[in-house]
């Protein structure tokens, strides 16, 4: 038996003794009338009951994001089975993994398989699905194929985020957090009536940190300073129809990535890139680069010795990170009795600076990146919904467009003045999606729902790619050669150039749900989800004009599932299984600056299991378990001490075999008020971190462990916590690429370190 059936088995086994004990500890005390709430989602356009969805789901409330100590999307994957969220240290890009489905191109063209959407507004943009959540009424996580209602490219997904709403009350409240590392969290809210029928909401957040790196030779790294503030009016049209308005914006400004090199090489035999320093490095460093370094060198030219501490780093450049994102949307609904219609009219502007990267992780000026952006999006949905007795539709069209102009470029060997060459490329995207669904739910009978949906979507691009390169070390690098895009560029007036491209794909659903009582629904069904078709647009677009395009991605989801309440609605177990045939995938690869997504066909399967439950008053346990086996076909592994390219199949990056997260809250009444005790656990099993399989870029498995105490006044009028983050202080990666053949190392990106603080809470 191999390790991850061994895997698979324990991890089965020991989700089959929780949901066989869990009823048992639900009697243990008398907890008549203490079920779990009812939970609302939105995940089909309409609002419902969470059990009565079905759909694998994970929804967060306000009070769970508060409670786990969830403030940002890049926290989300520790409260969600199936979900990796991954930054490089800080917004710059934020890739999310759903069940294996990701977009790991750091390009900020580039969208995501998984789609975010804030408040029914799509995020088309890598590098603004970074943020801070703030007075927000839940977050939903839906997985498996979404497109039929969210669009072409929710194959993987959606996560939406739903904010607060005005209320018809005047309320609000103000939030106040402390910690280590000099961080500072102000969040603030207040909400009330403008006059009749008009109420209205204001937001508010900052929040910073320094960094948790730190730098032996200038400032130090991993630090954050966010503004975000959010403004909505809803107001009452008439007594059918309701406006609503939101405008939101948000500021960052950081250093850049906190890198470390890290000893790396390939292995004489395999030529498998393994870590480590000593003798095997020292070796391949004078056989490869004619250098000699000291045995615990971290590379092979600079010579900066390896660091007893992972946060420790040694950077030259302290470079900058800066984002500005606005965003607005116009929701108008109306009510005609038997339809409902509803229109979203959303914009967006992303404004990004990333300079001075310092890429190599070293003292020495080897390596720098830096990216811009100035890009704006507009959509447009319109919808038209119904019910009777028998039959719920809703049917709807919808148009995207998106205008970028980017910038990205590399420094190579400034430390040099024979070799340094300067890589600046300018390119522009624009995209324009029309899309037209339906979807329907039709009971056979009393028991059985049958849900159909279709999806029509027409993309059209223009893409214009122009290199320039300056610096003797143009042409040693290969920078001016004709034959790769770096050389040539990317225009009408390249020959074999596609600037233009249209494609239409469809996305469709067909599910049968069998509720067999009240609290017990089975479902089975077939979706087909898309992601279009895209260019690649490098710092060094090694790739030939030929391999610039990339096709539309096709992803069919054979699934099954079990949505359950049992113990009089004490517990809540939801259950899915899963089969993705998936044809295109856009997949990723980097090895050293040279980057290039392309299309292979792949096969994933696997489950997630999420359990609740009410133990007793005050006494709440949970438990969230992902399985996930992903395989593509075989891609090129170049061996870089041979030239030799072999094909081998390989596993997605961010893709591990099992995780687990699990909760436990306990609740006592204290006087007039309560003390509440919360442990957050996530253990993620061996997971890769680069597309192909290198032992220098596997992570093994991890533990991260939250801690949070509080006091709750009577009334929930006010509430003072303590926390701790990472409380064992657990080491882990969260990036790491092979630079071997550029610098002899890899450069590696540590998850945060052990953090505490406190907060206090005050509502009026």
């Amino acid at each position: 038996m191999n390790r991850s059936t061994v895997r698979w088995a324990v991890a089965t086994s020991l989700v089959a003794a929780w949901v066989g004990f869990a009823p048992a500890v639900v009697f243990a005390e008398d907890t008549a009338g203490a079920g779990l709430g009812e939970v609302i989602v939105t995940a089909q356009k309409r609002a419902q009951n969470l059990q009565d969805v079905a759909i694998s789901i994970t929804a967060l409330s306000e009070e769970d994001l508060r409670g786990r100590g969830i403030t940002s999307t890049e926290a989300l994957g520790a409260a969600t089975p199936g979900l990796i969220v991954n930054d490089y240290g800080n917004p710059v890009i934020t890739v999310f993994t759903l069940r294996g489905a990701q977009q790991f191109d750091f390009g900020d063209h580039q969208e995501s398989p998984v789609a975010v959407f804030a408040d029914g507004s799509y995020i088309p943009y890598l590098s603004a699905v970074g943020m801070n959540m703030f007075d927000l009424e839940r977050v939903e996580v839906d997985r498996g194929p979404q497109g039929t209602l969210f669009g072409r490219n929710a194959t993987g997904g959606v996560v939406s985020l739903i904010s607060a709403k005005p209320t018809k009350d005047f309320e609000g409240f103000a939030d106040l957090q402390g910690g280590n590392y000099g961080a500072f969290r102000a969040e603030a809210a207040i909400s009330g009536p403008l006059s009749d029928g008009i109420r209205a909401r204001l937001s508010v957040l900052k929040d910073q940190h320094d960094g948790y790196f730190k730098n032996a030779i200038g400032p130090d790294k991993g630090d954050a300073d966010n503004t975000s503030w959010r403004a909505q009016i809803a107001a009452d049209v008439g007594s059918h129809g309701s406006l609503g308005i939101i405008v939101r914006g948000s500021h960052d400004q950081t250093s850049t990535s906190p890198y470390e090199a890290a000893a790396g090489y390939p292995d004489p035999t395999t030529g498998a890139i393994v870590k480590g320093g000593g003798q095997p490095h020292v070796d391949f460093c004078a056989a490869y680069f004619g250098t000699t370094v000291p045995l615990d060198s971290v590379d092979c030219l600079s010579g900066d010795p390896a660091p007893s501490d992972p946060f420790h780093i040694r950077h030259n450049r302290i470079g900058s990170f800066k984002r500005d994102y606005y965003g607005a949307n116009v929701s108008f609904d109306w009510d005609f009795g038997p339809t409902q219609f509803t229109s979203i009219s959303s914009f967006g502007d992303l404004r990004k600076r990333y300079a001075d990267e310092d890429s190599d992780a070293t003292s020495l000026d080897v390596l720098y990146f830096g990216q811009t952006v100035d890009a704006k999006d507009y959509s447009q949905e319109f919808r038209l919904a119904g019910k009777n007795d028998r039959l719920t539709w809703v049917t709807g069209a919808y148009y995207l467009q998106i205008d970028g102009d980017y910038g990205t470029g590399v420094g190579f060997y400034p430390f040099d003045p024979t070799l340094v060459a300067a890589v600046d490329n300018a390119y522009t995207l624009k995209t324009q999606s029309w899309a037209a669904f339906a979807q329907t739910e039709f009971k056979l009978a009393p028991q059985f729902t049958l849900t159909t949906g279709f999806r029509w979507t027409e993309d059209r691009k223009k893409f214009e790619f122009i290199p320039a390169c300056s610096g003797p070390g143009c042409d040693p690098f290969g920078l001016t050669d004709p034959g790769i895009v770096q050389g040539s560029g990317y225009t009408d007036a390249v020959p074999g150039a596609q600037t233009r491209r249209s494609s239409g794909n469809w996305d469709a659903k067909v599910q049968l749900g069998f509720q067999a009582r009240e609290g017990l629904l089975y479902y089975i069904g077939v979706s087909r989800g898309t992601k279009a078709g895209g260019y690649n647009a490098a710092s060094t677009a090694y790739y030939t004009v030929d391999q610039t395009i990339f096709k539309d991605e096709v992803l069919t989801d054979y699934e099954a599932g079990i949505k359950s309440q049992l113990a009089g609605g004490r517990v809540r177990l939801n259950a899915s299984a899963f089969y993705y045939d998936y044809a295109n995938i856009q997949v990723f690869n980097q090895l050293g600056p040279s980057t290039v997504t392309f299309n292979r066909d792949g096969r994933i399967y696997g489950s997630e299991i999420e359990l609740e439950a009410r133990v007793a008053r005050g006494f709440d346990l949970g438990l969230g378990v992902s399985l996930l086996h992903t395989q593509i076909d075989p891609v090129d592994v170049t061996n870089i001490l041979t030239g030799a390219i072999t094909q081998v199949s390989q596993e997605l990056p961010n893709s591990p075999h099992a995780t687990v997260n699990a909760l436990a809250r306990k609740e006592w009444s204290v006087g007039t008020g309560s003390i509440a005790l919360q442990a957050n656990v996530l253990w993620t099993g061996d997971r890769k971190l680069n597309l192909i399989d290198n032992p220098g870029t596997d992570e093994k498995s991890y533990t991260v462990t939250d801690l949070r105490a509080s006091y709750i006044s009577a009334g929930d009028r006010w509430e003072a916590a303590i926390f701790v983050k990472n409380a064992t202080d657990e080491k882990y990666r969260i990036v790491g690429t092979p630079f071997v053949n550029f610098t002899g190392s890899i450069i590696e990106i540590y998850g945060p370190p052990r953090t505490f603080g406190g907060s206090v809470r005050v509502r009026f």
